[in-house]
């Protein structure tokens, strides 16, 4: 696959694979001799005529496209290359957090209270943003994400946490609102309100998970885990959980609480939306400092970091000879209405447009199910986690 052009993209090694699409690190030569490096992903060939993979594919996109902060991936370009849909994204240098949490379990070395801290308080900035901020023409975003687990967070070799996979997202409002009733996201980190599917679905499932995250890191093992589906949706919905001071003598009472009320069964007993949440744990700041450089090192001591590929060379990329038509190219980081004027529109009847399908479900397996590592440059690629 090394050198395999792909319409203006040069493919290199593959990063990861999933059910739904495949991704290659790429270079594209943008001009004056210097040459973009991105995550390439692409839908996968035998599905490239079927309709609900596409409009799912092409949703991923245009929902990610409205995000602009630090703590999620950029979607750099959408495009179609003989009847292949890609997107390209950002490509970051880091680990996946399920990476350095099997890690972590394998030397038995739990994370630092102040690392966790760090990292919960960066990932309820994201989300806090997604749910209730503005995207870069003032547009609500109103977005939760329903697919939050170890394997769609990267912590960076910067020592910042990036969620890279907004795949399964609901926007709350206008021609992105999802149809209800499916469920999707893996199930060892999904709320009991997602579990049972429907309309009952706010920014407070993304809370759970959350709460989820938040607790493993901190007694490094799997919270809820069974042997079959049944058992952990059980676990899910009336399972004891302990608090994770049982698992990690230095945590401290006041965090055991934050991550409990995370992980209450009836949200209206959860925090309600991420700020409350990151409110409370800046409260324990003051006796934890830690902070991006911490965070790196943590990384760097369970999975050394690669030395970046430098791109910013001449090249001989060379433009393939295919027929590539740009769906938002460029810096698209930006609401839908504009990136209709670029073709994205055309790829969907109206219908499409406003009722894009929430698609098929996905369930855990003993691990974790099968995660797509989209944006991962590492030593490691795993496709499987």
């Amino acid at each position: 696959m090394n050198g395999e052009s792909f319409g203006p993209y040069v493919l290199h090694e593959c990063l990861g694979a999933g059910g739904m699409a495949i991704v290659h690190r790429a270079t594209k030569e943008i001009g004056a001799g210097v040459v973009r490096e991105v995550a390439l992903k692409r839908l996968l060939p035998q599905l490239a005529n079927d309709k609900l993979f596409t409009e799912d594919f092409i949703r991923e996109a245009k929902l990610a496209a409205q995000l602009d902060h630090p703590n999620i991936v950029h979607i750099l370009e959408l495009g179609e290359v003989d009847g292949t849909y890609f997107i390209a994204m950002e490509l970051v240098r880091g680990a996946s957090l399920v990476q350095l949490m099997k890690q972590a379990y394998a030397t038995k070395l739990t994370a630092p209270i102040g690392v966790v801290l760090s990292l919960i308080c960066e990932l309820c900035d994201a989300l806090d943003y997604a749910a209730s901020g503005r995207g870069i023409y003032g547009q609500p975003l109103r977005i939760i994400h329903r697919d939050l687990t170890p394997s769609n967070l990267v912590i960076t070799d910067e020592g910042r946490i990036k969620i890279i996979d907004f795949g399964v997202a609901k926007a709350m409002s206008g021609k992105f609102m999802t149809n209800t009733g499916m469920i999707k996201g893996k199930l060892g980190y999904m709320s009991p309100e997602a579990l049972a599917g429907g309309n009952a679905i706010d920014g407070r499932t993304d809370i759970f998970s959350v709460g989820v995250v938040a607790w493993e890191l901190l007694s490094g093992r799997r919270l809820f885990r069974g042997i079959n589906e049944y058992e952990v949706i059980t676990k899910i919905r009336s399972g004891e959980i302990s608090p994770p001071s049982m698992h990690h003598f230095e945590c401290p009472d006041e965090l055991d609480a934050i991550v409990l009320k995370a992980l209450a069964r009836t949200r209206e007993d959860r925090w309600q939306d991420a700020a409350s949440m990151r409110a409370a744990l800046d409260k324990l700041r003051p006796h934890f400092r830690d902070g991006p450089p911490q965070v790196a090192a943590w990384k760097e001591s369970l999975i050394p970091s690669e030395r970046p590929i430098r791109v910013e060379t001449k090249t001989d990329v060379h433009e393939s000879p295919t027929h590539v038509r740009s769906l938002a190219e460029g810096s698209i980081r930006q609401p839908s209405e504009s990136m209709e004027i670029t073709g994205v529109h055309s790829l969907t009847d109206e219908r499409t447009r406003n009722e894009l399908p929430s698609g098929r479900a996905v369930t855990d397996d003993d691990d974790e199910a099968t995660t797509l590592d989209a944006v991962i440059s590492g030593p490691s690629s795993e496709s499987r986690d």
